[in-house]
C-alpha cells in the first residue's frame, strides 16, 4: 500500500508526504520499518524483504517529493518527524523496530531519537552503511578519506589520454578545493542547498543530509557495515564510534552499493536483522547478559577457531567482550570489542595483569587449560597486593578452595560420588606398580589420563598388558626438547618450552573403560548457578580421543542435572563442558570436567539449537555435510573466510599424512 500522510500544517503538508509500503507480511504483529537510500526507492529494499525468515511484517518508509515552492523545508529533522507521524498510523506505539541503508540509515537514527524523546521504546535500530555528511567527520577520519580518496582519483587519471587527464584534473582539484573549504563552515552547505532547484530526490536527500550532524543515541545501535571501501575512503564503523551507548558492529561482504544488490550480501544482512529480532523476543533461549557475566575478557593462549565464534555471538547478544589473545588469533578479526590486548609469550602473567585492569571486566573466560594455569598463578601473585583483581580472577574459576579438586580427574571422580552422579572408577597411578595393582583389579582395557590434558593428549586406552609400562612412562614424562621448539616455532606456543625447562612429571590417571556413545554437557553459569545449557551426543571427532566436529542436540535429565550438581558444588561461573559415556543401558558416566571454553558454548549464546537437530560444527569440510547442518557463522564474513582458510590447510597433501598418523597412534 501507499499512503500519503501529512503533517500539522498545510504549508508542511502541502511539501512532504510519507512513502508508506508493506514488503513483506507478517506471522505475528511485530512490525519492522526500514528507510531506502539516497533515491528514496523502496523497491531497492525489496530483495532483503525477501530474504527475511523471521515473523516480522516489513515496511518500507520513505519522504516523498511534493511542491517544489515548498521544498527548502526539507531538513532531516522535519522529514523524520513527517516519517513517525506515518508509522504511528500504522503502530499507534513501541517497541520500534526502526532500520534505514544509506541516507535511510541517518534518517532512522534521527526518527529513533524523536520517538525515545516522546517516551517510546526503540528496539532494535539498525544502521545499513549509514553515512553522515563529512563535515562532521571526526578530523583524523576525514583526513584519511581525502587522502585515500585523492590517490584513488590520482592513479585513474594516470591512466587516461593527457588531454582528458588535464580535463579530470581540473574537474577534481576544484571539487577537492571544495571539500576542504566546506569543512570548515558550519553555515549552510552552498553546494548542496543549490540541488534544492533542480528537482530530484537524490539532490534534496544530499541538501537535507548536508545539515544533519548526528547526535549522540543513548540506547543500542546495530550497524551493518561493508568489508570494502570503494566509494568513501571511510571504515563506517569508526565514523560511528561514540555516537551510541551500545554499538554493535557487523560487517558484510561488499561495498557500500553491492550489500543491497547481491544476494549473498542481502541475505548476510537479513540475518543480522532475523537474529537481533529474534533476541528481542520473549521466547529468546539465548545467553543474555547478567550481573557478575556482563562485561566478560576473553583468555586464550591457543589460537582456537571457537573462541573467536563465541566471542562474536557474546558480541550479538549484547555483552561488552574484551580480549587477551596471541597474535594472530581470529578474534582479531571481530569489530565491536571493548578492549584487545595481547598476550606475550614470555611474560605472559604480567602481560595478563596488565589486560584485566585495562579492560576492567567482570569476568574472564578461559579459553583453554594453559589460561586456567595463568589465572591461578596471577591469583596467588596478587591476591594480597591487588585484592579486587584477585577477586574478579576468584569470581571467575569457582571456589578458590576447590581449584584443586577441580584440576584433578581423580578428586573430581570422587567429588561426583559423594553427588550420586555416576562415575568409572579412577585413581591416580604415580608408577607402573601402581598400574599394575589397578590393572588387577579392573582388568583391561583401561584408560590412561593426565591432569591438565586436552583435546585427547595425554589420554591413551591401554587394552594389552604388555603395553602398559610404555603408556604410563609416555604419558608421564616431559615433552621433548624437540617437541616444545617445533611448538614454539611453528605452533607459537611456548608453554611446550616452559614445560621443558620445568621437567614436571604429569599426574597420570587411571580410568576404568566404560563401553557406549560419548555426549557433552555445555553450561552457561555465573557463581554457582546454571541459567542455560545444552545436551549433546558426538557423532563425530576430528580423530579419537580428540575434540567433536558433529554434534546431535539430545534430551537427557541425568547429564543436565549431573552438571547442574557439579557447577553448584563448585560454585562455577562463565562456560563450562562436561563430558560423559552413556552405556549400553542408557546410563550417563561423567568422565571429566573442563571448567572453561569448549567449542559448542556459542551454540548457548546464539539460542537457535533445536532437539534432535544434527550440527557439523565450522569449520569443517563444507561438501561432508547436506545444507543447514554445517554451522557457519553467516553473520560474521571475516570469520567465514579464516575458517576457510584452516578448511584449505586440512585438505592440504601433509596435513592430511599427519591426521592419518595421528589417528593411528592414538587408536
Amino acid at each position: 500500500m501507499t499512503a500519503w500522510v501529512a503533517a500539522g500544517d498545510a504549508q508542511a503538508a502541502a511539501a512532504i508526504g510519507v512513502r508508506l509500503e508493506r514488503l513483506r507480511a507478517g506471522l505475528t504483529d511485530e512490525k519492522l520499518f526500514v528507510v531506502p537510500g539516497m533515491a528514496g526507492d523502496p523497491g531497492e529494499l525489496s530483495t532483503l524483504a525477501a530474504a527475511f525468515t523471521g515473523p516480522q511484517e516489513a515496511y518500507a518508509v520513505a519522504p516523498a517529493l511534493a511542491d517544489p515552492r515548498y521544498r527548502t523545508v526539507w531538513t532531516m529533522e522535519s522529514v523524520a518527524e513527517h516519517m513517525v507521524t506515518a508509522i504511528r498510523q500504522v503502530q499507534p506505539s513501541g517497541p520500534y523496530r526502526l532500520g534505514g541503508y544509506s541516507f535511510g540509515g541517518v534518517l532512522a537514527l534521527e526518527m529513533a531519537q524523536q520517538l525515545r524523546a516522546a517516551g517510546e521504546v526503540v528496539q532494535p535500530l539498525f544502521l545499513i552503511e549509514a553515512i553522515y555528511d563529512e563535515r562532521y567527520w571526526p578530523r583524523g577520519i576525514w583526513l584519511r578519506a581525502l587522502v585515500r580518496r585523492t590517490g584513488r582519483q590520482v592513479l585513474r587519471i594516470a591512466r587516461l589520454h593527457p588531454r582528458e587527464a588535464i580535463s579530470e584534473l581540473r574537474v577534481r582539484g576544484g571539487r577537492l578545493i571544495q571539500r576542504v573549504v566546506r569543512r570548515n563552515t558550519e553555515a549552510p552547505d552552498p553546494l548542496q542547498l543549490t540541488a534544492l532547484n533542480d528537482g530530484t530526490f537524490r539532490d534534496c536527500a544530499a541538501a537535507a543530509l548536508a545539515g544533519y550532524r548526528p547526535r549522540f543515541y543513548d540506547g543500542q545501535i546495530t550497524l551493518i557495515a561493508s568489508s570494502v571501501d570503494r566509494h568513501f575512503g571511510c571504515d563506517t564503523a569508526q565514523l560511528w564510534a561514540g555516537y551510541a551507548r551500545h554499538l554493535d558492529v557487523q560487517a558484510v561482504t561488499g561495498d557500500h552499493v553491492t550489500v543491497m544488490q547481491e544476494s549473498t550480501s542481502t541475505a548476510a544482512i537479513a540475518g543480522v536483522i532475523d537474529h537481533r529480532l529474534a533476541m528481542t523476543r520473549e521466547n529468546w533461549t539465548g545467553v543474555r547478559p547478567v550481573p557478575g557475566f556482563a562485561r566478560p575478557m576473553v583468555l586464550t593462549t591457543m589460537r582456537w577457531f571457537s573462541v573467536a565464534r563465541l566471542a562474536h555471538a557474546l558480541l550479538e547478544a549484547g555483552f561488552s567482550v574484551s580480549t587477551c589473545r596471541p597474535n594472530g588469533h581470529a578474534l582479531e578479526l571481530l569489530d565491536g570489542l571493548t578492549v584487545d590486548c595481547r598476550l606475550s609469550r614470555l611474560r605472559q602473567v604480567r602481560s595478563l595483569a596488565t589486560a584485566i585492569r585495562r579492560a576492567g571486566p567482570d569476568i574472564i573466560l578461559p579459553g583453554d587449560e594453559r589460561s586456567l594455569v595463568l589465572l591461578r598463578r596471577l591469583h596467588a601473585r596478587v591476591r594480597d597486593a591487588d585484592p579486587q583483581l584477585a577477586e574478579v580472577i576468584a569470581h571467575s574459576l569457582g571456589n578458590v578452595g576447590d581449584w584443586s579438586s577441580i584440576g584433578s580427574r581423580t578428586a573430581l571422580a570422587n567429588e561426583a560420588r559423594t553427588l550420586n552422579i555416576p562415575v568409572p572408577a579412577t585413581e591416580v597411578v604415580d608408577g607402573v606398580g601402581s598400574l599394575d595393582d589397578w590393572v588387577a583389579r579392573h582388568d583391561l582395557p583401561t584408560v590412561l589420563k593426565t591432569d591438565g590434558s586436552w583435546g585427547g593428549r595425554g589420554v591413551t586406552i591401554v587394552r594389552e598388558a604388555s603395553r602398559t609400562r610404555t603408556a604410563w612412562l609416555t604419558l608421564s614424562k616431559p615433552p621433548t626438547l624437540l617437541r616444545a621448539l617445533k611448538r614454539l616455532l611453528v605452533s607459537r606456543e611456548a608453554g611446550w618450552l616452559e614445560a621443558w625447562l620445568q621437567h614436571p612429571r604429569s599426574v597420570v590417571n587411571a580410568q576404568q573403560f566404560v563401553e557406549g556413545r560419548e555426549a557433552i554437557v555445555t553450561a552457561a553459569c555465573v557463581d554457582g548457578e546454571t541459567y542455560a545449557l545444552v545436551c549433546l551426543e558426538v557423532c563425530e571427532k576430528s580423530y579419537a580421543g580428540g575434540p567433536a566436529t558433529v554434534v546431535r542436540v539430545i534430551e537427557n535429565p541425568a547429564m543436565a542435572e549431573a552438571a547442574r550438581l557439579l557447577v553448584r558444588r563448585f560454585g562455577l561461573s562463565g562456560f563450562c563442558g562436561f563430558d560423559f559415556i552413556i552405556s549400553g543401558t542408557g546410563e550417563a558416566h561423567l568422565l571429566e570436567l573442563n571448567p572453561r571454553l569448549t567449542p559448542t558454548a556459542h551454540l548457548l549464546v546464539e539460542g537457535d539449537h533445536e532437539r534432535s537437530r544434527t550440527i557439523a560444527l565450522f569449520p569443517a569440510e563444507v561438501g561432508t555435510f547436506p545444507p543447514g547442518v554445517l554451522d557457519v557463522p553467516v553473520r560474521a564474513a571475516s570469520l567465514i573466510k579464516r575458517g576457510e582458510r584452516i578448511t584449505a590447510r586440512r585438505q592440504r597433501g601433509i596435513a592430511r599424512i599427519a591426521r592419518r598418523l595421528r589417528r593411528k597412534l592414538t587408536a
